[in-house]
């Protein structure tokens, strides 16, 4: 005869019953934290700052208290002596005292958050006397322009220099990315200036293209005319090698300044990503589907450029300026959030390349607070503008006093 507690242990009914008593409250605790974990995301998307660095109004979202802080308050000077400030402050002593690479903007990452390093990027960059002045009158071209709602009228001497423009990648099969600046090339035309689009293969990888961009400067050349180029993404780093490599010192005399905006100069960590297996297959189907060429896009990857960038030695006469779009999490657009939170994790990024890897040393630094890798701003046609009339401003106050 069995007792109770041997038939409640043998029976089936009861059996199941304890191991849905079992199961729910997992089930429970589960729910909880996957609700949990959604409050604390919403939390942080909700974590609105307002503040001005480098010249620049800040108005959005941002990833941690810490970020809102270091905007709201210790940028300000309102800062005291409080744990977080004095946390902030030596952090910073220590990043201050290194170069600006991604291994400082990395650490920042990890201590505090991808947002606390772009802000801090971007103060750092002007901080710097060059980069302040380029910024600031940027800005005020800029201000310019919006107060007569069209870019102003240039100064006649400006007419002297060709404006090269040298794509980037896919410029023809999908012009709407605007790879190849042809609203900006309309635009500097209606304004007196001659341009030109240096047609590189869209397709072709980037060792490739620089030889035609090296062969196209060689030709211009003969113009005698000073030429400035500007690049974009992909046609940053065929630029580089071109100027870097391909072309001697003296092949390179007719060229007076570079304008790299967005330039993958020393690749990309998403390429990194999806160069991965299995990764590697479904992004390479995806190019093929597209009429792209995944072997290009695997040219891209860091390995392979920043080794190649390293090399270069850039000719001392040309004036190199980088204008760096320099987004906050809260400033990134659906169809950018997941590569940048693929990349956020290493540094402060533009949704395809790291901050870090656009600068060219002894370059000018000019940020875009707000702006992602494809510069999608409804005031992008003023703002390319704005920065030429900057440089090419530049360029003869140069040439006046020598």
């Amino acid at each position: 005869m069995q007792t109770t507690t041997q038939r409640s242990q043998n029976d089936p009914d009861t059996n199941s019953l304890r191991k849905k008593r079992l199961v729910f409250p997992r089930i429970y605790v589960a729910v909880f934290f996957v609700v949990l974990t959604a409050i604390c995301v919403a939390d942080q998307a909700l974590l609105r700052a307002k503040g001005r660095v480098g010249d620049q109004e800040i108005n959005t979202t941002v990833d941690s208290p810490i970020a809102r802080y270091y905007l709201e308050e210790y940028l300000t000077g309102r800062s005291g002596q409080t744990e977080t400030d004095l946390l902030i402050r030596e952090a910073l002593e220590r990043s201050d005292a290194l170069p600006l690479t991604n291994k400082v903007l990395g650490d920042l990452t990890q201590r505090f958050s991808t947002d606390f390093a772009t802000l801090y990027f971007v103060d750092r960059v002007y901080r710097e006397d060059v980069n302040r002045r380029f910024q600031q009158a940027f800005h005020a071209r800029l201000t310019a322009a919006r107060a007569m709602k069209q870019p102003q009228a240039l100064p006649g001497a400006y007419k002297r220099y060709l404006l090269s423009f040298v794509p980037g990648y896919g410029y023809k099969t999908n012009p709407a990315t605007g790879a190849d600046f042809a609203r900006q090339r309309q635009l500097l035309d209606q304004a007196g200036l001659d341009t030109v689009l240096i047609e590189t293969d869209e397709l072709a990888n980037i060792e490739e293209n620089a030889r035609v961009v090296a062969r196209e400067i060689i030709r211009l050349a003969q113009h005698r005319r000073p030429i400035v180029l500007v690049s974009t993404s992909k046609g940053g780093p065929e630029t580089a090698l071109a100027l870097g490599r391909e072309l001697t010192s003296a092949q390179s005399q007719a060229v007076v300044a570079w304008i790299s905006i967005g330039g993958l100069l020393r690749g990309s960590p998403y390429v990194d990503s999806v160069s991965k297996w299995p990764k590697t297959w479904a992004a390479g189907l995806g190019f093929w589907w597209k009429g792209l060429k995944p072997k290009v896009i695997r040219n891209l990857a860091t390995a392979k450029r920043r080794p190649v960038f390293q090399s270069l030695t850039f000719p001392d006469h040309i004036l190199m300026v980088q204008w760096i779009g320099s987004p906050l999490s809260g400033h990134i657009k659906k169809d950018v959030r997941r590569r940048y939170n693929i990349i956020k994790q290493i540094g402060p990024n533009d949704g395809l390349t790291l901050l870090a890897d656009e600068i060219v040393p002894g370059g000018v630094v000019v940020t875009g607070i707000g702006l992602d890798h494809y510069y999608r701003d409804p005031e992008i046609d003023l703002k390319t503008f704005a920065l030429a009339n900057v440089v090419l401003e530049e360029l003869e106050r140069k040439r006046l006093s020598q």
